[in-house]
C-alpha cells in the first residue's frame, strides 16, 4: 500500500525554530546570578565539557518552581525564524508530515508551538507541574531517534524518507540516520554530519533541498537565496573602499579600526563555529556564508582585512589606493558577473570563468588608469587579473592588494 505521506520532516526547535534557547530565556528571567550560571553551563555543553543531560538537569534546577503561565509568555516572546507557517504549508501541500522534536523544551510548550505553526506532531521533555509551577525532579532526555522510529511506524515511512533539521550535537545521530540531514546554523560537529548546511533565519530556505525543482513554489529556488547571500557578501567587500581614504586622513585611526574589526571578527567566528553566537558579527557572517563553505570559520573577510591592513601599513596612499580599490571593487564585480553570466571556465578545476575575469580586468583597468600612469596601469591590471584567476580559497583577497602595491611601488608609478 502506498504511504499516505511523501516524507517526514523533523525540525528541532531551540536554535532552529526559536532563534534563542528556551531554557536560557526562562533562567535569565530569574536574575543576574542565574543568567551567569546558565551561560556557563551552555558554554560547557557546546565545548563538549558536559553532556546534554547534565546541561538540562542543572539548568532546569535553576528554573525550579517557575510559573507555567510565565513560561508560556516567555516562549511567545522568543524571536522565531521567518516564514515558518509558509514553509509548513508548502510541505503539507506536497504531502509531507511535519514534526517538532526537542530534548530541552517542555512538551506543553511544543504543543502550543505546533498548533501555532500547523505542525502535525510534537514531542518534548516531560516536566511535572504542581500548582501551576514547574516541579523539577529527575530529568530524562528523550531519544529523538527512538521518537522518529516510532513515528515512522505510525505513518508508514522509512528512514530514507526522513528529512531532519538541527543545530546542536544532540541531533547528530538523527541527522546521520535520516535520508537528508540539514544542519541549521550548526556547530562544527553537526556540520560534519550534515548533508546540507544552511546559515540563515528564513526557514523556507530548506524547501529547495527537500522538494524537486518542478514542485517548488514560484520564487523559491536555490538561486534566490544564493544571490541574496552573494549580493550581501559583495556589499561587505565594497566596504574596503572606505579604508584607503580614511587612512589618508588618519592612518593610525584607520589601522586601529581595521585591526579592532578583524579581532572582533576572529573572536566572533571562533565562538560561532562552536555554537556560541556573538551578536551582530555572527549574524552578518551567517548571512554571507555560502552553502559550499562547510569549514568552521569564513576566511574571506579576514583575508581581505589582512590584505588591506598590510598594504596600508607598508605603502603610501598613491600606492595603496589603486591596490585596495581593485580588490574591493573588481574582485566583487568579477564574482557577481562570473556567477550570473559565466559559461566559459578558464580553469576547469577552479571556480573561474572568462566572463568574470573580463569583468575584473576592465574594471581594474579603469581604476588603474584613474590612479596610475598608463605605463603602469596595463601591466598592473594584467598582474591583478592573473592573481584573481589562479587564487583559491579566497587567498586573492590577500594577494591582490599586496601584490599590486609591490608592483606599483617597483614601477614607481602613481598619479597622486
Amino acid at each position: 500500500m502506498k504511504p499516505a505521506y511523501s516524507g517526514l520532516v523533523v525540525i528541532d526547535v531551540d536554535g532552529v525554530i526559536y532563534r534563542d534557547i528556551f531554557l536560557r530565556r526562562i533562567v535569565q528571567s530569574k536574575g543576574l546570578l542565574s543568567s551567569l550560571r546558565i551561560l556557563s553551563l551552555g558554554v560547557d555543553y557546546y565545548l563538549n565539557r558536559i553532556p546534554l543531560d547534565t546541561l538540562l538537569a542543572d539548568g532546569y534546577r535553576l528554573a525550579d518552581a517557575f510559573e507555567v503561565r510565565k513560561a508560556h509568555k516567555i516562549a511567545g516572546r522568543i524571536k522565531k525564524v521567518a516564514n515558518i507557517n509558509y514553509t509548513v504549508d508548502v510541505l503539507h501541500d506536497r504531502g509531507y508530515f511535519v514534526s517538532l522534536i526537542s530534548a530541552g523544551i517542555p512538551d506543553f510548550i511544543l504543543t502550543n508551538l505546533a498548533a501555532e505553526i500547523g505542525a502535525d506532531h510534537s514531542r518534548g521533555m516531560n516536566i511535572e507541574i504542581k500548582d501551576g509551577n514547574f516541579e523539577v525532579g529527575t530529568i530524562r532526555i528523550i531519544s529523538k531517534v527512538e521518537t522518529v522510529e516510532q513515528l515512522l511506524g505510525e505513518i508508514g515511512l522509512s528512514w530514507n524518507e526522513v528529512v531532519s533539521i538541527g543545530d546542536d550535537p544532540n541531533n547528530i545521530e538523527l541527522l546521520k540516520r535520516s535520508g537528508l540531514g540539514i544542519g541549521w546554523n550548526p556547530v562544527r560537529s553537526v556540520r560534519e554530519h550534515s548533508d546540507v548546511v544552511i546559515e540563515g533565519t528564513d526557514l523556507s530556505e530548506i524547501l529547495p533541498y527537500i522538494l524537486p525543482e518542478e514542485s517548488l513554489p514560484k520564487g523559491i529556488r536555490k538561486e534566490r537565496y544564493f544571490w541574496k547571500r552573494e549580493l550581501f557578501r559583495k556589499g561587505v567587500h565594497l566596504l574596503g573602499c572606505f579604508f584607503p581614504f580614511l587612512a589618508r586622513s588618519n592612518k593610525t585611526f584607520a589601522v586601529s579600526l581595521l585591526g579592532a574589526v578583524m579581532f572582533l571578527y576572529i573572536f566572533s567566528e571562533l565562538l560561532r563555529s562552536r555554537g556560541i553566537p556573538y551578536p551582530a558579527v555572527s549574524r552578518l557572517t551567517r548571512m554571507a556564508r555560502r552553502h559550499t563553505e562547510h569549514g568552521g570559520i569564513i576566511t574571506g573577510p579576514l583575508l581581505l582585512g589582512a590584505g588591506i591592513l598590510i598594504t596600508i601599513l607598508l605603502f603610501e596612499f598613491p600606492v595603496y589606493l589603486p591596490a585596495i580599490l581593485t580588490v574591493a571593487v573588481s574582485d566583487a564585480l568579477s564574482a557577481l558577473v562570473g556567477r550570473r553570466f559565466g559559461t566559459v571556465h578558464v580553469f576547469k578545476l577552479r571556480n573561474r570563468t572568462l566572463e568574470g575575469s573580463l569583468a575584473f580586468f576592465f574594471s581594474a583597468l579603469g581604476i588603474m588608469l584613474s590612479t596610475t600612469p598608463v605605463r603602469v596601469a596595463l601591466p598592473a591590471t594584467v598582474l591583478a587579473t592573473f592573481l584573481e584567476m589562479v587564487s583559491v580559497h579566497n587567498i586573492d583577497n590577500l594577494l591582490i592588494p599586496v601584490g599590486m602595491a609591490v608592483f606599483i611601488k617597483l614601477m614607481g608609478g602613481a598619479l597622486f
